[in-house]
């Protein structure tokens, strides 16, 4: 006969299960010292965007009006239909669709970024393919599938519409301008001074996080009613690894596994490259300021190319949080048409099939959020958009 009652059983059974639990640690406080300086981080952009060298017209009051002049003409295409504006439109200045649509009815292969807040960025188009707001821009001059333009048609429209303008700000007519990659560079020049006057931000979301900061401070951070909204965003989700800063964007390349709307689809790997030896980069013959900053940061971008080859196949840029809701539908494919979509899309760690090249970041997991978790997130992301002007 036992000399211990199922009772007793019981009772030691018990005890070692509150024993077992006890060693699990308790969850650290929300924020540690490493997320408080992520948080810190996130504070309101400068209200201008940062100088740019290598354009000396970039916050020339006449260059911005010629600018916007420009970016509305859809004179300057080939079709004479389609204008800067024809996909960067709206308050959200891109499109509501997955692709947009160039001269002849032509579709471009990916979704256009906005132009909201672009003056802040370092690299630009998806895959890298231009180094400055003002080379950006004559990608879709001369693209065949977009405004289908040149240099020779340019000159003609410039002539036509817009000579003691251009005269006045560079000097001579266009007519008198015999270096077409001098008026490209004019150009595109003038229009990057425009759009370094769309900025949108001081968004709700930046009031949040001065108040979470203030609570953390005063030790009252779980009381605070952005707190699941940035642990989540912060601790479980880890979007602040990619989007930190001011500006909610590391603005650098990563392969999170989404399916591209053609195979063999490689990114930065292939486009940044070709931007490297374009005549119309940063540290080239047209450039205000070719030498420098500008030469290392290309020679950074060259070195990375060669020593970070895989982790760069099939990546794409960072895009800014920053007036999110505004700018549906998402990734380079405009195929993720919400952002309840992209939240899915993440937590459950991309696209484990696909026809993306490379291999996924090692960043990208699956993340197990709860419902109220995602809901939490849903409501940050919503607050990340800035007040209009």
């Amino acid at each position: 006969m036992s000399r211990h009652s199922p009772r007793t059983w019981m009772l030691a059974s018990a005890l070692v299960g509150s024993l077992g639990l006890s060693c699990t640690p308790p969850e650290e406080p929300f924020p540690n010292q490493d997320e408080l300086e992520v948080l810190q981080s996130l504070h309101t952009p400068s209200p201008l965007p940062p100088r740019d060298p290598t354009n000396k017209y970039g916050d020339n009051p006449a260059a911005a009006a010629l600018g916007h002049r420009l970016f509305n003409d859809p004179g300057l295409s080939s079709c004479g239909t389609v204008s800067c504006k024809s996909c960067h439109d709206g308050e959200g200045r891109s499109v509501e669709t997955a692709v947009a649509e160039g001269c002849d009815g032509k579709l471009t292969g990916r979704n256009p970024p906005t132009v909201l807040n672009a003056g802040y960025n370092t690299w630009f188009m998806w895959d890298g393919r231009a180094d400055r707001l003002w080379n950006q821009a004559l990608l879709p001059l001369l693209n065949p599938v977009e405004m289908n333009s040149n240099a020779s048609l340019l000159r003609a429209r410039l002539s036509a519409e817009y000579a003691e303008e251009y005269r006045a700000l560079f000097g001579k007519l266009p007519s008198e301008e015999t270096d077409d990659n001098q008026l490209l560079a004019h150009f595109g020049k003038a229009i990057a001074a425009y759009e370094r006057t769309l900025n949108r931000h001081d968004a709700p979301f930046d009031q949040d996080v001065r108040r979470f900061l203030e609570a953390v401070e005063a030790g009252r951070a779980e009381e605070d009613p952005a707190y699941l909204g940035l642990k989540t965003f912060v601790r479980k989700a880890q979007c602040s690894a990619c989007h930190k800063g001011p500006m909610l964007s590391d603005d650098q390349f990563h392969n999170i596994g989404v399916k591209d709307l053609s195979d063999g689809q490689r990114g930065v790997a292939v486009a940044a490259s070709a931007m490297l030896e374009w005549t119309f980069n940063s540290a080239g013959p047209y450039s205000d300021a070719p030498g420098g900053m500008e030469s290392s940061r290309l020679l950074r971008l060259r070195n990375d190319l060669r020593e970070k080859a895989s982790e760069l196949e099939g990546a794409y840029k960072t895009p800014t949080l920053r007036n999110v809701t505004l700018t549906a539908p998402y990734m380079h494919t405009g195929e993720v048409k919400t952002l309840e979509d992209v939240i899915d899309l993440y937590d459950k760690g991309g696209e484990t099939v696909g026809n993306y090249a490379g291999t996924v970041s090692i960043t990208i997991k699956k993340l197990d959020l709860t419902a109220e978790e995602k809901k939490a997130l849903l409501k940050l992301l919503e607050s990340m958009t800035g007040a209009a002007k």
